[in-house]
């Protein structure tokens, strides 16, 4: 199915761990029960005092946590008693909130009123509470604070907007909330200045039950289109459009069944937390055997090993990726890389071109790079030049060779790094 499953996977992956949802519930909940034991205290506390809004209302929130937005719903009886103040009366609201949250919590957590809210900030943890004190009235809105330019109500109706947001998944086969966290995280990983609720407003306008059938690949892609040609702010718009490049390129490369270099394309677009996609772990494993066959059939004297030979270490650390490929020139055929011939099936022949090089490395300098090497087959055998050695880098994170012999051929690159190996690949070249 394509890259469809490293989309799900990615999907997941910006969601909330338990561990984050349990925070969360715990902050809001904690907060909220402290004012409701203040203003209803001849109730017991069981959360209908309390409104999620925002990203955690609306099913929208992504990785990492983010302050945690509530309404917490104020008894009648008391909006006269704060709209009898001569004086702000928003802000004397917002102060007496403030006041009772700080008495309950006491240790080094910061808690702060202006605006409409009160900001409670724990020590330690990874959620804040933006708490609304609110009167809820028939139609279903709120009559909120604003404790600025004088104080004023206002009224407002976040029911209304996480409605549509539920109405639109429901309607278009569960995908408007997949949608809005994956533009998300684009935005964080790119730091355009798109709001929540402007990526929440763009995505129900475009998402309908026809473009919402089709795998994330194709649905994404085209939302990207839909952003550019909808969008009049250039900054935005710019960012929009390297996006939709890179998606269109990672589509090209799906259908090619390119899959690894798709993966790549829409790292780009994620971030990091979209995985690696095209190698599966039966493949890998046939690469290893199928290596560990070649050696144990043409064993070179001459080969080396970087703890053996150099004293380096190997530690691979999984925040740091490096990709290798080659570009190839030989006659009869346009100058591509390896990786394409391999793909492709055509015959890589003798005498030719290959330039072996670093086409993604997210090691941080300073680093050096390593080279090995390694012939097999009998033509190679026969010449005594099985090799093996461990080399330096020519420089440019590059290494030229040329096709000597019938047989496979095996490159390794190293990444070194204060005195650790921290990344490498390999790529097998099978001469006819």
């Amino acid at each position: 199915m394509g890259i469809q499953k490293q989309f799900e996977e990615f999907y997941e992956k910006i969601k909330l761990t338990s561990t984050q949802k349990e925070d969360a519930q715990i902050k809001y909940n904690g907060v909220c029960k402290a004012l409701h034991d203040f203003y209803y205290p001849t109730l017991t506390y069981n959360g209908s005092t309390k409104l999620l809004i925002g990203s955690y209302g609306k099913h929208t929130n992504i990785r990492p946590p983010r302050d945690i937005d509530v309404i917490f719903v104020m008894p009648a009886d008391k909006f006269e008693q704060y709209n009898d103040n001569t004086t702000n009366k928003q802000s004397q609201l917002l102060q007496d909130v403030r006041k009772i949250l700080v008495e309950k919590y006491t240790t080094t957590d910061k808690i702060s009123a202006w605006g409409k809210i009160v900001l409670i900030e724990f020590s330690g943890s990874t959620h804040s509470v933006e708490l609304l004190p609110a009167w809820e009235q028939s139609d279903g809105s709120f009559k909120i604070p604003n404790s600025e330019n004088g104080g004023s109500w206002e009224y407002w109706n976040p029911k209304s907007e996480m409605e549509k947001i539920k109405k639109s998944n429901n309607e278009n086969n569960q995908k408007t909330i997949p949608l809005i966290r994956m533009i998300k995280k684009w935005t964080d990983n790119c730091t355009v200045s798109l709001k929540s609720f402007q990526i929440e407003e763009k995505v129900i306008s475009y998402i309908n039950p026809t473009n919402s059938s089709q795998e994330y690949s194709v649905m994404v892609k085209d939302y990207f289109q839909f952003l550019v040609n909808t969008t009049y702010d250039n900054g935005i718009k710019s960012h929009a459009q390297t996006a939709l490049n890179r998606a269109l390129k990672a589509c090209e490369y799906e259908n090619s069944d390119k899959l690894e270099e798709a993966a790549d394309e829409w790292k780009k677009i994620f971030g990091d937390d979209f995985p690696k996609g095209g190698v599966t772990k039966l493949t890998t494993y046939a690469f290893a055997e199928q290596v560990t066959s070649l050696q144990t059939q043409y064993p070179s004297v001459r080969e080396e090993y970087l703890d053996t030979n150099y004293g380096i270490t190997t530690d691979l650390d999984s925040r740091y990726k490096i990709k290798i490929d080659a570009n190839v020139q030989q006659n009869g055929f346009q100058p591509q890389m390896l990786s394409d011939y391999l793909l492709k099936k055509l015959p890589l022949i003798k005498r030719k071109s290959l330039n072996f090089q670093i086409i993604k490395n997210t090691v941080p300098a300073p680093f050096s790079v390593k080279w090995k090497v390694r012939n097999y087959g009998e033509e190679a055998k026969t010449a005594g030049d099985l090799r093996g050695e461990i080399s330096d880098d020519q420089g440019f994170n590059q290494r030229k060779e040329n096709t000597k012999y019938q047989g496979e051929h095996y490159v390794e690159c190293y990444i070194i790094k204060d005195g650790k190996c921290v990344a490498m690949d390999k790529i097998l070249v099978p001469i006819q």
